[in-house]
């Protein structure tokens, strides 16, 4: 049986190196190569969410004030996950974040992934001009109603990985 996690995080910022945080995660699972759950979960960051990130992602302060910090929500994502298989979208910056703060609490890392990113740069017959998400999405006629929302970007991933893979 195929089973993936699709994962895609928001984030304040770029580098968790450089104290940028997780402000949500995303997932959608596929089973059998069929969708068969989406949603996503707020994380309460340390500090406050820059005014652009909030531009960007519409998430507020208000919104995340009274979640779970990473310190409760990054055990129960990572035990959730398992030994499956994630995919996501340039999975060089969601896994760089998850590793992150993945050793700072002491947890497996995450070494089985997919990128649809480097999917789409092995594919001679995708034309789109680029390879972010948005531009592939319109490519192969997948609606993304929310980019740059976990939730959405999750599900859109999921349906360009059905498509190309």
């Amino acid at each position: 049986m195929e089973e993936y996690v699709v994962v895609d995080l928001e984030t304040t910022g770029l580098d968790p190196y450089k104290g940028c945080e997780i402000i949500e995660i995303g997932i959608t699972e596929i089973k059998n190569n069929e969708i068969i759950r989406n949603y996503s979960r707020f994380v309460k960051p340390t500090s406050d969410i820059p005014p652009f990130i909030t531009d960007i992602t519409n998430i507020t302060n208000d919104m995340v004030k009274n979640e779970d910090p990473i310190e409760k929500v990054l055990p129960r994502f990572r035990k959730y996950i398992g030994d499956r298989t994630i995919i996501a979208h340039n999975a060089k910056f969601d896994l760089k974040f998850l590793n992150y703060y993945l050793d700072k609490l002491n947890l497996e890392p995450i070494t089985n992934h997919i990128c649809t990113l480097e999917m789409l740069k092995a594919n001679k017959n995708y034309k789109g001009k680029n390879k972010k998400l948005e531009t592939a999405c319109a490519y192969y006629g997948i609606e993304n109603k929310n980019a740059h929302r976990a939730d959405s970007d999750t599900l859109a991933t999921a349906k360009l990985f059905l498509k190309i893979k």
